[in-house]
C-alpha cells in the first residue's frame, strides 16, 4: 500500500474536494488515514468537515519540533473513527505561515507517517509552498487533477521544469474533471496529450454540500454516487481489500 499520497493541480481544479473525499473512501477500508492541508493561510478543511480546529491543535502546533505526540494535533472527523485531519486552526494570530520551513514540514510528515497507515497531503498550486513541496517529494503517488481550461493547461506547462527537476512525472496519475460546459474536454486532451487514468463527474451541488460540511462521498444523489464509485476504484488501488 502507498504510504503517502499527494493531491496536486492548478487553482480551482477540485484538489481539496478530491483529497477530502478520497480520505473518506480510504477510511472506510479499515485504514487509519491522516489528511494534511497545505493551506497556510486559513483552515479550509474545517468547512468540508463541518468542524472547528482549536488553537491547541492544528497545523502550526504539529510543525513545532517539540511536539511529543503529533497524532494529538490532528482533529478526528466525527463521522469516521479512522479519519483525522490536520489544518491551520480556525482562529490564530500572527503570521505563522511565514515561519514554516521545508525542514519543519519534512520532520512533521515523517512523524505522521509513523502514526497513520495512509497520509494524504492536499497540495497547493504554488510550487513554493513548503508543505506541498515536501508532500510531493515524499509521496509514493501523486494524483494530479485537471479541470479543462486554458488556465489549467498553462499551469501544467508552467510547472513542467519543477516536475522534471524533482522527478515527479513517474509518480503522477492524472485525473480529469468533467467540464461544466465552459470548455471542451477533447480540446484539453489534445492540448496536453496526457493519459487520464480516471475521470470525475461534474457535481453541480458541490459548493452547496461543502459549505454544509457534507463530503460528497457521503451524499447519495446520482452525481455524488458516480463520484463515489470513482473514488472507490482509487481507494481500492491504494489500500486493497474490500470496503468495510
Amino acid at each position: 500500500m502507498s504510504k503517502i499520497i499527494a493531491v496536486w493541480g492548478g487553482k480551482h481544479t477540485g484538489k481539496t474536494t478530491f483529497a477530502v473525499n478520497l480520505a473518506c473512501a480510504c477510511s472506510k477500508r479499515d485504514v487509519l488515514v491522516g489528511l494534511i492541508s497545505s493551506n497556510l493561510i486559513f483552515g479550509e478543511l474545517q468547512t468540508f468537515f463541518g468542524q472547528e480546529v482549536p488553537p491547541a491543535k492544528g497545523l502550526f502546533e504539529a510543525l513545532d519540533a517539540e511536539t511529543p505526540n503529533i497524532g494529538e494535533k490532528f482533529t478526528d472527523y466525527v463521522e469516521s473513527g479512522n479519519l483525522f485531519f490536520l489544518s491551520a486552526p480556525t482562529r490564530y494570530s500572527g503570521l505563522l505561515c511565514d515561519t514554516v520551513t521545508l525542514e519543519d514540514a519534512e520532520q512533521m510528515m515523517n512523524a505522521a507517517v509513523l502514526v497513520f497507515d495512509l497520509l494524504i497531503v492536499d497540495g497547493a498550486s504554488e510550487v513554493n509552498n513548503p508543505l506541498s513541496g515536501v508532500g510531493l517529494w515524499l509521496s509514493d503517488t501523486i494524483f494530479t487533477l485537471h479541470r479543462p481550461s486554458i488556465a489549467a493547461q498553462m499551469w501544467y506547462m508552467g510547472v513542467s521544469d519543477f516536475i522534471r527537476e524533482l522527478h515527479l512525472n513517474e509518480k503522477q496519475t492524472h485525473i480529469l474533471l468533467a467540464p461544466n460546459g465552459e470548455f471542451d474536454d477533447r480540446t484539453y486532451r489534445s492540448m496536453t496529450e496526457l493519459p487520464f487514468a480516471y475521470e470525475l463527474p461534474y457535481i453541480k451541488r458541490a459548493g452547496e454540500l461543502q459549505n454544509a460540511g457534507t463530503p460528497l462521498y457521503f451524499f447519495r444523489d446520482r452525481p455524488c454516487r458516480h463520484y463515489g464509485k470513482v473514488l472507490e476504484q482509487i481507494a481500492g488501488r491504494i489500500c486493497g481489500g474490500e470496503k468495510a
